[in-house]
């Protein structure tokens, strides 16, 4: 049998809900991609900003084992290998459509025989989409492409088509709503035999109608303030769920949970809530691809899962570190097990009150347990304390690439 193409289609800031939920957004591309493949409905992201989370999307490995935590400072450590350089080795052409803070400086470009930077205005619906769509099938088969799409991250992009209450009552329903739109495009474009694989680097808080604006400008000030005092976002935005708006200043399952959906290519049709892994994608898709998994490789392959052997959750670690948390001895640390517990800690200040989630029982993530079952948060302590997170694996940029990120990061809104 043919290798299948693969195109890994990774949409910025895409919440779990949105995808699997129905009448929030006007998505009957995605409801089709979802009816006919199978969905991991509770499929975990490790970090709740883009450049780490494409790292571990791309080594199948964590933070702290492939050195990239946060959009600058470190690179991707020097003999961490990569996902398009395993399929290199198994007969793929590859190449790389992205965009936002993803440059070349990271090391992700490692593997790729093209790695394309756009400029974050250059969207699929610009002249960048129509070219795009045409090259699937030129393309020498068996090809693998990773598709960055930048609609969701703030400053959403809204068609004018979908500026309506059909298309969602929040500006991020109506942006997934256009992306829709190229998504069916994108689907009629691919040759027969492409597997998709579907997920987001993080999820986001979102804002509400009027909010919107006067949110945004409460929360720039606040943070401000936050700053000088040694505080982060978190101490705010735990608060504001439902009127707040951004990622990166926590590791609450708004932040953390991301569809994750197969497609094409012999998947079967089907959904599984038991809990995956963003690091579990690299050796799925090097499975399906015919290419041995590497010993190296944390992640675990769900195909077995996808054609009906039975399954088992896999602890997830979770991270929120960099440009978003402002005072580095508050950055978090965590872990959530069982499709049920999270457990969440700062990564290296022992001063820090820890929180202990029972996700069942209390899904917002009110009810602080750490207090009530001591010995479930002394036990996930311990198991993120023998995963050594605090170590630096990574290669330090140079000033030159380092010079280059942060204005590339200025550009996106944010600020070193």
């Amino acid at each position: 049998m043919a290798k299948p193409n693969i195109l890994f289609l990774v949409v910025d800031c895409f919440r779990a809900d949105y995808a699997y939920k129905p009448g929030l957004a006007r998505t009957p591309n995605l409801d089709r991609l979802v009816k006919e493949g199978f969905s991991f409905t509770s499929a975990v992201s490790h970090a709740t900003t883009t450049t780490p989370s494409f790292a571990n999307l791309l080594t199948g490995r964590y933070a702290f084992e492939h050195g990239v935590r946060a959009h600058s400072g470190m690179k991707l450590n020097p003999e961490v290998r990569t996902l398009p350089e395993f399929l290199r080795e198994g007969g793929y052409a590859t190449r790389a459509e992205v965009t936002g803070p993803l440059g070349p400086e990271i090391g992700l470009t490692r593997g790729f025989d093209t790695y394309h930077h756009r400029d974050r205005r250059q969207s699929e619906n610009t002249a960048w989409g129509a070219d795009l769509l045409g090259s699937f099938r030129a393309m020498p088969a068996p090809w693998f492409t990773l598709l960055h799409l930048w609609g969701l991250h703030r400053n959403r992009q809204v068609l004018p088509q979908c500026r309506n209450a059909e298309c969602g009552d929040t500006t991020y329903g109506r942006a997934l709503s256009s992306i829709d739109l190229f998504l069916g495009r994108l689907l009629d474009a691919l040759p027969a035999n492409t597997l998709v694989a579907l997920t987001g680097d993080h999820g986001e808080e979102i804002s509400y109608g009027a909010w919107d604006e006067a949110v945004k400008k409460f929360r720039r000030k606040w943070f401000k303030f936050l700053h000088k005092r040694h505080l982060t976002r978190r101490h705010v935005s735990h608060g504001l769920r439902g009127c707040s708006d951004g990622h990166g200043n926590g590791i609450y399952d708004v932040l953390v949970r991301v569809p994750l959906t197969f497609h094409g290519a012999g998947i079967p049709a089907g959904r599984s809530e038991t809990q995956v892994r963003h690091i579990d994608i690299l050796p799925t898709l090097l499975e399906a691809a015919g290419v041995p998994r590497p010993k190296e490789i944390t992640g675990e392959s769900l195909l077995g899962m996808i054609h009906g052997e039975a399954g088992r959750h896999r602890d997830a670690y979770l991270e929120a570190s960099g440009v978003v948390m402002l005072n580095p001895r508050e950055w978090l640390a965590g872990l959530r097990v069982e499709n049920r517990y999270k457990y969440i800690r700062a990564l290296s200040n022992p001063g820090f009150a820890p929180e202990l989630y029972d996700l069942q029982a209390d899904p917002g993530e009110r009810r602080n347990l750490v207090a009530s079952l001591p010995e479930v948060a002394a036990d996930l302590n311990a198991r993120i304390d023998a995963l050594n997170p605090t170590r630096q694996t990574g290669a330090a940029m140079s000033d030159r690439e380092q010079a280059a990120v942060v204005s590339r990061l200025k550009a996106l809104g944010y600020h070193e």
